[in-house]
């Protein structure tokens, strides 16, 4: 069997997972605070033993987290807010700690402050911020400190990572910290109430995308396919001489 045929494999894998990541960019291109993929590539050498040494591979080395700030949407709501680039916002799930961009929050019917997804919004000492039901309007200001009345409440706990892009994401616009990603370190804001911030994934460059690796990936196929052709007619038209 030709070499060639593992170095199209090798293509067409990555093409794969490259399709899966760009679907994913574009089923959360309508999700407020959702920051879309980006798959890393990289070129490996033939190592195996007795292979071409000219040979190329195509190899996915990981996925990175586009960490470009997303358009703003005005809303008007003293509960939403846009936080600076590379802030996330600090919420509790049943799954343990995670961060999102997503800045638009609630009171939840047991009186934990939630955002739209209804995870628990944390303060700072990393416990979920309670509010009065009934007891006052709601609202937040720039340095994230909520406000019942005239009474704070605590302050939102807003994170940053010295590695950020390595973030992956848990849920929608949920997103987990891999030891890659490094320590959260406390950030102060300062936030722009009544904004929210949209996705970063547009549906043009996602269909675009998708559509191009989609392309990418056939014509790898059609490569594998066509050595397998070859090996066929090998097999079939050379006679045995042992």
């Amino acid at each position: 069997m030709a070499d060639g045929i593992y170095v199209a494999l090798s293509g067409a894998l990555a093409q794969s997972t490259n399709l899966d990541a760009t679907a994913t960019n574009l089923a959360n291109a309508s999700t407020d605070g959702y920051q879309r993929v980006r798959p890393i590539f990289r070129e490996e050498l033939a190592r195996a033993a007795n292979a071409d040494p000219n040979s190329r591979y195509t190899a996915l080395s990981a996925t990175r987290l586009d960490t470009s700030r997303g358009p703003l949407r005005a809303t008007g709501n003293p509960l939403d807010f846009a936080m600076p680039e590379k802030t996330y916002l600090a919420v509790g799930t049943p799954r343990g700690e995670r961060y999102t961009r997503a800045g638009s929050l609630a009171a939840g019917a047991d009186g934990t402050l939630r955002n739209t997804h209804g995870d628990a919004v944390l303060g700072e000492d990393g416990n979920p911020i309670k509010v009065g039901l009934g007891a006052g309007a709601l609202r937040v200001d720039e340095s994230g400190q909520v406000w019942q009345g005239q009474g704070a409440l605590g302050r939102v706990k807003l994170v940053t990572f010295p590695q950020p892009e390595n973030l992956t994401h848990d849920q929608g616009p949920l997103l987990l910290a891999p030891p890659a990603a490094g320590n959260p370190a406390q950030a102060q804001g300062p936030l722009e109430i009544g904004q929210v911030e949209e996705s970063n994934a547009n549906v043009v460059g996602a269909m675009t995308d998708l559509v191009s690796a989609s392309r990418t990936f056939e014509a790898f196929q059609r490569v594998i396919d066509a050595f397998r052709d070859a090996d066929r007619k090998v097999v079939t038209t050379v006679p045995d001489v042992t």
